[in-house]
Formats: C-alpha cells, structure tokens, sequence
C-alpha cells in the first residue's frame, strides 16, 4: 500500500472513532454534541493524532490500541481552535473555509463546546493515568494555555525570538510532543526512546508552525492583530532555512529508523 494509501486509512480510523466517542444525540443537550461535531468534523489534517498512529505502527503495535488516546488529541487541538477563534481572543470568522463556531452557534455555546472537548478528552484517557499525566501538562498553563496568553500579549508589540519559541511550543509544539510520547507510553518504549520521542516532537512542532507562518503570509488574523510570527521577526528567506533545520532536527532526534514517522514528517514539512 502506498504512504498517502496508509496516512487515509488512519484519518479513516481517526474520523469514525471520533464519531463513536462524539455522538449525535437526543436530550436537551443535544446542541452540545452538535455544536462539538460541527467543529470536530470541519475538513483537517488529524495530523496529531496521526503522528500518534504512526509511532504505534513503527513499533509494530496495533492502531486500535492507540485510537483513544489519539483522538483525545484531536479533541484538545479542536478545542483550542474554537477557543481561538472567539471574539476575546483571535476574532476569525472562518475556520477551514467555514464559518468558525460561535459565528453558527454563539458565543456561548462556542466556548461551552470548548469546554466540553477538552474534558471528554480526559475522560476519553482516564483510564490510562500517565497519558493523563502527559495531556494535562500539554495543554496547561505551561503548554497549550502559556502559548495562548503570549499569543495575545504580543499583539502589536515587538518579541524577541525566545519569546516566540516559547509561544511556539505551547501553542503547536506542546500536542505533537504530546502525540509522540502517547505512542512511546502504549508501545512501552524505555524511558530515552519517550524523550527523545518527546523531543523530536517538539522540534517538529516549531517546525510546522514556522511552515506555518510562510503559507499563510500577510493573511488571516495574525497579520490583522499585529502578531509577531517567525515571518515578521526573521523574513521569509530566514524563516525557510529555520523551518528546515528544525525539521532535520527532528528527524534526527528519532530513537531509531521510523519510516511512517519520517514520511509523516516530510509530508506535512514543505517548504516551497
């Protein structure tokens, strides 16, 4: 089977497991669950839990038995991105070519969406207490919400790039690190092959979030708000050579030969 082949049986796998772990119901809460589909299932990557699968296949371990912490994933990241997207924070009207959440639901139903995403993750892992451990130091005050607060403090002022790496680590790097060592936990790797999982994950984060940075050029509400990115601070030439030796970095960071890992990594790292 050829790597694109492989990369949408997994999205395949990923997309109906969330959609067993996030229902359609009846009840008074149906809107809940509706409002949390409706972002779940905009057109995505599912690159994090991708890279999730992609660990566990390189260590010969079935996908099934990673498929909830992988979706545990998905559900943090889309949680971040509604969140993102309200009035009080970035402000965008669409998400992924449709109108963002709280545009079609409110504001409130939005940030209750949210909510509820981020803590069935929790629940979706709870019975695994060292992915447990992991998620919630990723997308706590030191990963996923540090990087949102230095987001927005940036707005129309001038950082430093240690500044930026930092925002780049919570806001990206946190769950791809996060997605690697998900994988290293399940396949029961030694304690070096989960750090340096962790570590190429890091490094590969600031990578695509700097590709990132480059595709999306004066566009979207980066550029609106005044934010620092990599383009701003370096220029696009720079920017290029940055995002490329953060990618070989990780690449080399890999405890072992990792083929669907590399292919994952190269796949989602151009940058032409």
């Amino acid at each position: 089977m050829q790597t694109q082949d492989l990369i949408t049986v997994k999205r395949s796998l990923i997309n109906g497991h969330l959609k067993k772990l996030i229902p359609a119901i009846d009840g008074p809460h149906a809107l809940l669950f509706e409002a949390a589909r409706y972002s779940l299932f905009l057109p995505g990557k599912r690159l994090r839990p991708l890279l999730t699968l992609s660990t566990l296949e390189d260590y010969a371990i079935p996908l099934q038995e990673g498929l909830d912490a992988a979706c545990a994933l998905e559900m943090v990241h889309t949680y971040s991105l509604i969140h993102d997207d309200l009035p009080c924070m970035d402000n965008d009207d669409f998400r992924r070519g449709k109108p963002t959440l709280h545009k079609v639901y409110g504001e409130g139903q939005a940030v209750l969406a949210g909510d509820f995403l981020l803590t069935h993750a929790f629940e979706t892992i709870s019975s695994h207490p060292k992915l447990v451990a992991i998620l919630a130091s990723r997308a706590g005050g030191n990963g996923l919400i540090g990087g949102q607060v230095v987001d927005l403090l940036s707005e129309g002022k001038s950082i430093d790039w240690e500044t930026l790496q930092f925002m780049y680590l919570g806001k990206t790097a946190a769950l791809f690190s996060a997605a690697l060592e998900f994988g290293a936990v399940i396949a029961e790797c030694s304690d070096e092959e989960r750090g340096a999982l962790k570590k190429a994950g890091e490094l590969f984060g600031i990578a695509f979030q700097i590709i990132d940075d480059l595709e999306d050029g004066k566009e979207g509400s980066d550029h609106t708000n005044k934010k620092a990115t990599s383009l701003t601070l370096f220029g696009p030439e720079k920017a290029r050579e940055m995002a490329a030796s953060f990618l070989d970095q990780a690449l080399r960071s890999l405890p072992k030969a990792m083929p669907a890992l590399e292919t994952l990594f190269l796949s989602y790292s151009s940058t032409n």
